[in-house]
This record gives structure tokens, C-alpha cells and sequence, in this order.
């Protein structure tokens, strides 16, 4: 008992090295949306925390103890050279030349987080052999840590919009063709509306064959007061049959398309049900684009809406004294400890006894 106790006595007093504590308090916040800021009181009242702050903080917390966390503080800090070679304590002694696990290890002795379940704030402590250096690892690892909240946030929003401009680009390029066809059969039939021209077309028609009608009436009255072969008859069925043959010519257009252009053989019922068709489907295309230039918008304000941020809660500290080791706390706990395994020792030797006896 005496001898653990002494052993563990000259290590803290004489080979243990002073590391030094610098801590922060840090929590990841995303930008509250309508619903959420509604009601922050009632929130804060149930001890709830937003789901997308906890995943967002737990993900930091893997973060900060990560080979991709310490390449960084090599890079920027020189890690290992301010850690490695304390041959005077070998309980915290790293080798310059250990492999990239054993950094690791260590590394994730000396840097350590904790998540506050209730509160959402994740503490990170980082003990160095000074506290100037403690405090600068500290300042770093929150650099980095911003930096790699808002690269979430920048892949997503990236994500977002190029899924959203590249259907804004589709549908642009659908509108466009759909115009570009709707104005090709115009240019070919020498049409700037079919529903149109084929109602005029047809009001034509119905026209001439009301003044056929008319003048029939007119030649009706004209015989019955005249003899067959007087001027005024013969000069009524010219009329007459002038008007039926610009009926049968009209009727002609309508019926093999032969308006407007000689080569044109298409029926005007045909051409018209065409350009409907068409029209349709450039209406389709201008609502497909207006839906994706809204989906693009919405990216936008989801992408500002959706933005995290880090807040320093409490801001790395500059320790003015050593908070390791505790040389008393840990010598009174050892001596506890080892009286308890003396007790116990002397408990089970002494059932040996008796039962040799």
C-alpha cells in the first residue's frame, strides 16, 4: 500500500506536467423560420431543442475530435511539435514520430467535447502544457468549426439551387421549342390565329348562303311579276349564280384547306384542331417554366431561411493556473483507493486463515 502511494506521490509532484484547461461553450442555430419564432417562449419553457441544431451540434462534436480537425491544427499550429517529447511525464508522452493513430488518440485525450442534452451546447475543452497555447488551439478549432457549419450550409443551399436551375433550364428550353413550333405553323400556313381564320371562314360561308337565300326570295317576287325572260330575271340569276359560285369556291377552302396559299392541301378543320394543339402544349411549357422559376425563388429564400451559424456561447478562456494534475484531489482518491484494496486484501487472507484452521 505504502508503495503505490509513494510512486504515485513522486510522479504528481515531480515528473507530472502542468496542463492547462481553455473551455467554450458553443451551439449551432439555424435561421428561425415563421413557425419556430412563433413561439420561442413556449420552446424555451419545454427545454426543447431544435432538432436540426442538435443533429448540426452533433455533427460538430465528431468534428472537432477528427483526424480532419487535427491535420488542420498541424497545419496551422504545429501540433505535434508542441505536444510530443515530454520525456519527464510518461503518462502524457508523444513521440514526434508516432504514427497518425497514435496523434489521434492523444489528440482526442487533450481535446474534448461534451453535448448538453438539455441546454443543446456543446463544451469543448482543450488542455495544453500552456495556457497561451491552450487558448490559441482553442480560438483555431472554432475557426474551423464555423468553417465547417457553414460548408453544410453552402452544400445544401448548392444542392438546392442546382437541382432547381437545372429544371428552370429544362423547362426554359421545352417554352422556347414550344413557341418555336407554334410559330414555324404559323409562318406555314400563312396563319396568325387557325381558330380564327377558320371562323371567319365559316362566317363567310354562312354569309353567302344567307344573300343566296335573299336573292332566291328577290327572284321569286321578280317572276311573279315579270316574264321569264325579262332583263331583271336574267340579271337576278346571273347574281344568284355568281353568289353560288363564290359559295362553292369558299366551301372549297374549307373543305381541301385552299385558302390563302394554292399548295396548301391541308383541311382548315385539321390545321385549326393543329394549332390547338400546339397552343396547348405552349401553355403546358409556360406553366412548367413559371413553376420552375418559383421552385428556383423558393430555393432561394429556404437556402437564407435554413442558414446555421456557430455562436460562441462562452468564448475560449486564458487559464491563469494549471488545472492539471490534481495533485491532492488525485492522492486522496489513490490513498482511498488503496485502502480500500488493503481492506479488502486483509479481509480475504484473513477467511483463507480460518478456513485452513
Amino acid at each position: 500500500m505504502i508503495i503505490p502511494f509513494v510512486i504515485a506521490a513522486i510522479y504528481l509532484f515531480v515528473f507530472a506536467s502542468n496542463r492547462y484547461v481553455s473551455s467554450s461553450q458553443v451551439v449551432v442555430r439555424q435561421q428561425e423560420s415563421g413557425q419556430q419564432a412563433g413561439m420561442p417562449g413556449l420552446a424555451l419553457l419545454m427545454g426543447a431543442v431544435d432538432p436540426v441544431s442538435r443533429e448540426d451540434t452533433l455533427y460538430l462534436k465528431e468534428y472537432i475530435v477528427s483526424h480532419d480537425m487535427l491535420q488542420v491544427l498541424e497545419k496551422k499550429l504545429n501540433w505535434t511539435d508542441n505536444y510530443s517529447g515530454k520525456w519527464n511525464d510518461p503518462l502524457f508522452y508523444l513521440s514526434s514520430s508516432a504514427p497518425s493513430e497514435e496523434k489521434l488518440k492523444f489528440y482526442q485525450r487533450m481535446v474534448t467535447t461534451n453535448y448538453d442534452e438539455t441546454t443543446g451546447l456543446l463544451q469543448v475543452d482543450v488542455q495544453a502544457f500552456s495556457s497561451e497555447y491552450a487558448q490559441a488551439v482553442l480560438k483555431e478549432i472554432l475557426v474551423q468549426s464555423e468553417i465547417f457549419v457553414n460548408n453544410i450550409t453552402r452544400s445544401m443551399a448548392d444542392e438546392q439551387l442546382a437541382f432547381a436551375r437545372r429544371e428552370l433550364l429544362a423547362s426554359t428550353e421545352r417554352y422556347e421549342e414550344k413557341q418555336a413550333e407554334l410559330l414555324a405553323f404559323q409562318n406555314e400556313h400563312n396563319l396568325f390565329n387557325a381558330e380564327v381564320t377558320a371562323e371567319s371562314m365559316s362566317q363567310i360561308v354562312s354569309n353567302l348562303e344567307a344573300e343566296i337565300v335573299k336573292e332566291k326570295a328577290r327572284l321569286n317576287a321578280l317572276k311573279t311579276r315579270l316574264a321569264d325572260n325579262a332583263p331583271q330575271i336574267r340579271s337576278q340569276e346571273n347574281k344568284i349564280n355568281a353568289l353560288i359560285k363564290q359559295l362553292e369556291a369558299e366551301q372549297r377552302k374549307i373543305t381541301s384547306g385552299d385558302f390563302k396559299a394554292a399548295e396548301d392541301i391541308l383541311n382548315l378543320n385539321t390545321i385549326a384542331f393543329e394549332y390547338r394543339r400546339l397552343q396547348v402544349d405552349l401553355l403546358v411549357a409556360e406553366e412548367f417554366y413559371k413553376t420552375s422559376l418559383a421552385i428556383v425563388e423558393n430555393a432561394k429564400l429556404e437556402t437564407i431561411k435554413n442558414i446555421r451559424s456557430l455562436i460562441a456561447v462562452v468564448q475560449p478562456n486564458l487559464p491563469e493556473k494549471a488545472s492539471y494534475p490534481r495533485t491532492i484531489y488525485n492522492l486522496i482518491t489513490i490513498f482511498i483507493v488503496l485502502l480500500l484494496l488493503y481492506g479488502i486484501t486483509q479481509f480475504l487472507l484473513a477467511s483463507i486463515r480460518d478456513h485452513r484452521e
